[in-house]
């Protein structure tokens, strides 16, 4: 417990130093800034658009599905590499939508680095394989937690046996 109490105390000093670091790199306006950044992407958008609602419909659905199937090993499986084909697949996307944008949007988005790509597709998906990974780390303690009292168990009734 001391080991894990040290753990998190050196990492919390870490955090608080980068953060400093990003805050005297940034100057003391970076909020307001970044946040005048997201509000004109997101005014500068029309989310009404089809392709849009149906693409944050997906990341809905990708969301709500991990946490539905949170118990399931072969399902989180079976989303993680559906996001991650998606996260990879998604250069290639953003050349094709590039091509071809006029005939599902009334604006071009995709531009040649793929910055609105990254930033409605790929994004929330990554934010999906993120919680993906937590969660197998979560099943995978548990299992390891089971597996140790079992040990322990078996280990006492040899001892049991031992003693009579």
């Amino acid at each position: 417990m001391e080991q894990q109490a040290n753990l998190l105390g050196v990492g919390e000093e870490l955090l608080k130093e980068a953060s400093r670091t990003l805050r005297d790199a940034a100057g003391p306006d970076a909020l307001r800034q970044a946040y005048e950044l997201y509000r004109g992407f997101y005014e500068a958008v029309d989310w009404r658009e089809p392709f849009l609602v149906a693409v944050l419909s997906f990341h809905v659905v990708m969301l709500v599905l991990t946490v539905v199937t949170r118990r399931s090993e072969v399902a989180q499986s079976a989303i993680f590499i559906t996001c991650a084909s998606a996260v990879l697949l998604a250069e290639r996307l953003n050349a094709l939508a590039q091509t071809h944008w006029r005939e599902f949007s009334s604006q071009d988005y995709f531009d040649k680095d793929g910055v609105f790509t990254t930033t409605v597709f790929c994004m929330p998906l990554v934010c999906v394989l993120v919680l993906v990974l937590i969660n197998f780390l979560r099943l995978m303690t548990g299992v390891m937690i089971q597996a140790k009292r079992a040990q322990l168990k078996q280990r006492a009734r040899t001892e049991k046996k031992k003693e009579r």
